[in-house]
């Protein structure tokens, strides 16, 4: 036995102590055993004297690594301990055992990484090194379990045989897919889960960071949502404005708060909500979290739409009519509290001061906030991902209210897997999600017996149950007041920009008008811009201030009732609320084409609006819409087609959407996406593989398919020198000596760069084409500066020479 045992995780910090911090920080989210085991053994290999040098800055000429010599001390642990470790991991069967054992080895191993595939792990390298370094080298593993953790575990050594590491280990080189198939889904969301506690816990406390921000703040953010709606509701209720369509919008709130209290009964975790666009679907939503508060305690909230763009209408909500505390998770939206610590510590530069200031990022960083709004591509790519720095918000998606917003957004593919998904997700995690949309996607598995095992859904997700419909749908989709619009068919064999001019100019009221490409939106904005006083261009060639004020002063126009013809492309179409009389529509498929006629006559101010629908050609006899929906998208748009007749009317709608909707469950494979370029898997059978990798790679927004996008500056004028001085922190951040020093500079980066994010551009760039000039050359924070400030006005947006190829 060793007596002296001193040896330290981070500088000043002992291993013991660290470890302890870990295992307690992380059975705040995860009871699962492998998370316990892990947190055990995760950085025992530190004990390694190189660390221990590298730790006080001596020079290091040798291994110095830990994670595989954690690994090692694991696995023959076990072999010493078979009974105590099997006891440890709650494994009940030789089989379950097996896994265990795979999943604890991957997070101790990776837990600096990202989570691997299991077919290559662990990585035969790393394991060689390690062991090579442990054949001259005894390290008192059990000694330290025992005497400084306080296990009652037999002493073991590492003596390294490659055949009896996989044999001990039950590792043969490849995942035991058989095994890992009967329980597939718990396997892979349990090793994520776990996972992702430990990598949190590991950070938090090595951060010295014990300020929990749901926790602490929690109960007074379901007081203020509660009182704040309760307010609302009865300062706009039917009685003060009795119109036909706030009766419905009351209505439909009521009818879906009660079911929602009658369905927590069922124990029911995924609920739909399917009301017609302009039914007060936040509000509902809003109402719907708070009903769930009241009977099931201390949830937080995640409200997720698909695009930066139209989060801001949600917050105006949250900020000036309800006044309630939330915080907005992207690359724009600042933190005023992270402000005011920032200025806290640099007026008075004290320890508190700072750890307080790192406290708020990690938060941040982590989604640790009762009330969250972000978007499609934060929620949906964390719930999947194998990714270390995205994974740390996910143990915070544990306890929480998903209200998501605009859900046909999602591509028709997963629109079931993601249901299933966050049906098993709430129920292991005691959290409840609402769907919400005008356009509810089918959820219930097709029967499609020629697929694979590995790809049926019924097979992998066995206990989804289909989300509970909160409405009478037809009952609020029948109603008059939602009855606003007609759509008119324009049957012109070639029409083109010029014939599209041609008919707007035609029309005495506001029209709002959709294409499927920015370089359609700027042709035709060049050809009425010269005829009509009163044409906005709207598109993503627009920094985000400029969009916003542009909407704003649109929405300020249409109230005055001036004359106004608003060019845009689909970032208008949803959650966006806007009310135009006439809506042109390139052809699209169905769910697009309702978002956008959900923008006429929203409000019922006529009989029926008009929604004009057509094909719109190029020069060269090509169709926009050929170029933006390809593969199984170009069935979308012949099955709009051939159901969607000139006059229909808003009302008949609903019955198109259902047949439209089965016939994507029924053509589509469910899961599968594309990555890189021309690249295809599924992820279904990507959880049935244990190929964490594979499926991390999946993005929202494919790179390959819509370009690489690249982020500009636009400077104000040329004394704008916001960008300038975030390059003088970022000098600073090269001089800092400390860890403490350097993260409060990041800190101060990554404000300064949210500052500067309302007039940072994001441009998507194919292969083939040149992207606008800049002036830094080595991009500093990924943004470049665009270098001609003339390429941009608040009026056109970007131009430059290659505009007619961007979508």
């Amino acid at each position: 036995m060793v007596s002296d045992l001193k040896f330290q995780s981070h500088p000043g910090k002992p291993l013991e102590e660290h470890i302890c911090g870990v295992i307690e920080k992380s059975r705040r989210y995860s009871s699962l055993p492998i998370t316990r085991t892990a947190a055990l053994f995760h950085d025992l290999g530190k004990i390694n004297p190189n660390f221990q040098a590298k730790l006080t800055g001596d020079p290091i000429h040798d291994y110095s690594r830990h994670s595989y010599l954690s690994v090692l001390a694991f696995v023959y642990c076990f072999k010493a301990n078979q009974i105590a470790i099997t006891e440890l991991l709650e494994a009940e069967s030789k089989d379950e055992l097996i896994i265990k054992i795979l999943q604890t080895v991957a997070l101790i191993a990776y837990h600096h990484g990202d989570i691997p595939n299991f077919e290559n792990m662990p990585n035969a390298d790393e394991i060689s090194s390690a062991a090579n370094f442990l054949s001259g080298n005894t390290l008192p593993f059990s000694d330290f379990l025992n005497q400084n953790l306080q296990q009652k575990l037999n002493p073991f050594t590492v003596n390294y045989v490659e055949k009896e590491f996989r044999k001990v280990g039950n590792y043969n080189g490849m995942i035991h897919e058989k095994v890992w198939m009967q329980l597939a889904l718990d396997n892979y969301t349990n090793t994520q889960f776990a996972f992702a506690c430990l990598i949190h816990a590991d950070k938090r406390d090595a951060g010295k960071n014990n300020y929990f921000q749901t926790e602490e703040k929690i109960e007074e953010s379901i007081i203020e949502l509660n009182h704040s709606l309760g307010s609302v509701f009865e300062k706009h209720s039917s009685a003060t404005n009795p119109s036909r369509l706030n009766q419905l919008r009351t209505e439909l709130r009521l009818e879906a708060t009660e079911n929602i209290e009658k369905f927590l009964q069922q124990n029911r975790r995924v609920f739909t909500l399917t009301a017609p666009t302009g039914g007060g679907k936040t509000f509902t939503l809003l109402s719907i979290a708070r009903q769930i508060q009241k009977h099931k305690k201390n949830l937080g909230i995640i409200y997720a739409l698909p695009f930066l763009s139209i989060t801001e209408q949600v917050q105006n909500i949250l900020e000036n009519d309800l006044q309630i505390d939330y915080l907005t998770l992207s690359s724009k939206a600042q933190n005023n509290d992270i402000e005011k610590a920032q200025q806290a510590y640099e007026f008075n530069p004290t320890n508190d001061n700072l750890q307080k200031l790192i406290q708020l990022n990690f938060a941040e960083q982590t989604f640790d906030h009762p009330f969250i709004i972000t978007t499609f591509v934060q929620l949906f790519e964390t719930l999947i991902s194998n990714k270390n720095s995205t994974l740390l918000k996910l143990p915070n998606f544990s306890n929480r209210i998903f209200l998501i917003d605009e859900v046909q957004s999602l591509p028709p593919r997963l629109y079931i897997f993601f249901a299933a998904w966050l049906d098993d997700f709430c129920r292991k995690h005691d959290s409840y999600a609402i769907l919400s949309t005008a356009t509810m996607p089918k959820l219930d598995f097709p029967i499609k017996d020629y697929l694979p095992d590995e790809k049926k859904p019924e097979l992998l997700f066995r206990n989804y149950v289909l989300p509970l419909e909160l409405l009478n749908t037809e009952k609020y989709f029948g109603q008059d007041v939602f009855n606003r619009y007609k759509i008119n068919l324009i049957s012109q064999d070639t029409f083109l920009i010029a014939d599209l001019s041609k008919h707007i100019l035609s029309q005495e009221q506001s029209s709002l008008v959709i294409l499927n490409t920015i370089a359609d939106t700027k042709l035709l904005y060049n050809e009425l811009s010269g005829v009509l006083s009163h044409v906005v261009l709207l598109n993503t060639h627009f920094i985000p201030e400029d969009r916003s004020k542009k909407i704003e002063q649109i929405k300020e126009s249409l109230k005055n009732g001036e004359h106004i013809v608003l060019i845009s492309t689909q970032l208008i179409e949803a959650g966006v609320d806007i009310d135009f009389p006439i809506v042109y529509r390139d052809l699209c498929p169905l769910p697009s084409l309702i978002q956008s006629a959900g923008r006429c006559n929203r409000n019922k101010k006529v009989p029926l609006g008009q929604v004009y629908f057509f094909q719109l050609q190029k020069e060269n006899g090509r169709s926009s819409s050929e170029v933006i929906y390809k593969k199984e998208a170009a069935d979308f748009l012949k099955f709009c087609k051939k159901e969607i007749q000139d006059g229909i009317e808003e009302k008949e709608l609903f019955n198109v959407q259902s047949k439209f909707f089965d016939f994507i469950r029924n053509n589509l494979t469910i899961g599968d996406f594309d990555y890189g370029f021309e690249q295809h898997a599924n992820m279904i059978e990507c959880v049935n593989r244990a190929q964490f990798d594979l499926l991390g790679r999946f993005q929202l927004i494919n790179n390959d398919t819509f370009g690489e996008e690249y982020r500009y500056y636009i400077r104000k004028d040329e004394n704008d020198n916001a960008y300038d001085e975030l390059i003088e922190i970022m000098l600073q951040l090269k001089d800092s000596k400390t860890f403490e020093d350097s993260k409060q500079i990041k800190i101060r980066l990554n404000n300064g760069l949210k500052t500067i994010g309302n007039r940072i551009l994001n441009v998507r760039i194919g292969k083939n084409q040149t992207p606008p000039q800049y002036s830094n050359a080595d991009e500093k924070f990924g943004v470049r500066v665009l270098s001609d400030l003339d390429k941009y006005s608040s009026e056109t947006g970007l131009e430059f020479g290659t505009e007619n190829q961007f979508l």
